[in-house]
């Protein structure tokens, strides 16, 4: 059987099957999968493994309870899975007020992702699209106002949060949507603390897309 390619999640999951089964000698429930990933529903998590094994890298046996088999070859990454934090949401369109505390958190390879000191937010909004972000969307962030032109940023715009592609031109800042329906948001950096409150948040690094 020719193995096709696995969404990060479902490498994810598969990594977590082999690690399971290495350490109590038997594939996880359901339940346990549902545990780990913070997916809503064992049918949710069923789903998963009929991928996995639909595009050849577990078999399962029906008629038999955590039956899973891990056929040879399917991940050799050991890299370990870490938790990191979804901070509420960003629009990606016109500002809105940021939501900041922590609502959830999600399972990461550090073999695929830079995770040291990131957080993840959920986008709303269609400003992005044509920077392959859409609505629903998470975005793996890197703290840090250290970014440069062409980076796709989250900034806070007094007291309101947004996603957009960052350009300097001194004296002036602009935002730039990937949508035209969208105008671009132009700051002096001269106004800057006085008449408008401004700030980088953080580069956006990735972004996480549901399948």
């Amino acid at each position: 059987m020719v193995k096709r390619q696995l969404t990060l999640r479902q490498k994810s999951i598969l990594q977590f099957l082999k690690n399971y089964l290495k350490i109590n000698g038997y594939p996880p429930s359901l339940r346990d999968i549902c545990a780990e990933f913070g997916i809503k529903g064992a049918k949710n998590a069923r789903k998963h493994l009929e991928a996995l094994e639909r595009k050849g890298f577990i078999s399962r046996h029906p008629n038999r309870s955590r039956a899973i088999d891990i056929l040879g070859g399917a991940i050799e990454s050991t890299a370990p899975v870490t938790s990191v934090p979804i901070a509420g949401s960003v629009q990606a369109g016109e500002p809105h007020l940021a939501v900041e505390d922590i609502v959830g958190h999600v399972k990461l390879d550090s073999a695929f992702f830079d995770l040291d000191g990131s957080f993840v937010l959920k986008v709303e909004g269609e400003s992005m699209i044509g920077a392959g972000i859409a609505e629903g969307d998470y975005l793996l962030v890197k703290p840090g106002s250290e970014v440069a032109n062409n980076d796709i940023v989250v900034a806070m715009l007094d007291g309101e949060a947004t996603v957009k592609r960052f350009f300097r031109d001194d004296p002036v800042i602009t935002l730039r949507p990937e949508n035209p329906e969208f105008k671009p948001i132009k700051i002096v950096e001269e106004e800057v603390g006085a008449d408008i409150n401004f700030s980088l948040i953080g580069r956006v690094i990735n972004v996480i897309k549901s399948v």
